[in-house]
């Protein structure tokens, strides 16, 4: 039995759950507000944990029953943000009830077969210093608190340098609008405070072409983006054009590169993930940026036809076969 651990409204995991009803291979989809709000239900006794179980309108699974566990997105509670706008501290509580019972179905299933535990994830800047260790150039980067030191760096790479957050790159709801907290272009620091709270800057790399690449199991499906031309895109292609899209155009990735990759994700213990790397204009180099082991893929799948979804789904066959 697969579980797939999801949110409603995920395309990528309905067109999983597609391939894996068509191989015929048994799954249980558990949606995080679905479970919160009692439509997937969910029995843990601590004087019987061998029978807890996942129970929907067509089944019952119990965790002992589960071989392979897919973390897909597992823990976003969107609707209840929409609900309880005004409402902070309930939804701060909600989201603290929610990421204890998440804490006590990962350890349930501790040792069940994952595509991607979330608990061996590392931090964004854990993960950029073994890409270097192993070979793959990322961006110059420091985290500062002091105007003068980031005057500095400023000056060092020719008043060049980005900003973005050092965890997640989100959007803050304000009253009347909202604004995203990711990547942004420094052009001034004279305006800045003596001292602020600790950031993250880099340098800034000139872009051929920025690259999505989708990792699964030692291989690597790539995808070029031209985003470079547009000046909404030009920094991150997720400031999206809708009126002008981006092209994207499958790509080959030097082997060398993919090899480092595969190290990379070796190392971190993650079987799956959707890489950014950025090409420089200047040099040729690859840039790694981040690796995000529960990205989209269907955005590099679709234009690509690389067919992602199918082979999603036979991978985990594959680990739900493993004996």
């Amino acid at each position: 039995m697969i579980l797939i651990l999801s949110k409603p409204g995920d395309r990528d995991t309905d067109l999983v759950i597609e391939w894996l009803n068509y191989f015929k291979t048994p799954v249980l989809r558990v949606n995080d507000e679905e479970l919160m709000q009692g439509i997937t239900t969910f029995s843990y006794d601590s004087n019987c944990t061998e029978n807890s179980y996942f129970e929907n309108s067509t089944q019952r699974v119990y965790l002992k029953d589960i071989s392979v566990v897919w973390f897909r997105k597992f823990g976003y509670l969107r609707d209840y943000e929409a609900k309880l706008d005004y409402l902070r501290d309930l939804m701060l509580f909600l989201n603290d009830e929610f990421k204890a019972l998440r804490e006590l179905i990962f350890s349930l299933l501790d040792d069940k077969k994952w595509l991607f535990k979330r608990s061996l994830m590392k931090s964004k800047l854990e993960i950029l210093n073994l890409a270097k260790n192993v070979g793959l150039q990322i961006p110059k980067t420091i985290i500062v608190t002091e105007r003068n030191k980031l005057k500095l760096f400023w000056e060092e790479n020719n008043h060049s340098i980005i900003t973005k957050p050092i965890a997640e790159a989100l959007h803050l709801k304000l009253a009347n609008s909202t604004v995203g907290l990711s990547t942004v272009k420094v052009e001034t620091v004279k305006n800045l405070n003596i001292n602020f709270s600790p950031s993250l800057f880099q340098e800034y790399i000139e872009k051929e072409i920025e690259l999505r690449v989708f990792y699964i199991m030692g291989k690597c499906y790539s995808m070029a983006i031209f985003s470079q031309s547009n000046p909404q895109t030009k920094i991150d292609f997720r400031a999206y054009d809708w009126d002008f899209p981006n092209r994207f155009i499958p790509f080959q990735l030097p082997s060398e590169i993919e090899m480092k990759i595969d190290i990379l994700m070796k190392k971190l213990q993650l079987n799956t993930g959707s890489i950014d790397i950025l090409k420089s204009s200047k040099n040729g180099a690859y840039y790694f940026l981040e690796v995000n082991p529960s990205g989209q893929f269907g955005m590099t799948s679709f234009p690509c036809n690389y067919d992602l979804h199918k082979i999603v789904a036979q991978n985990l066959i594959l680990l739900n076969n493993e004996k």
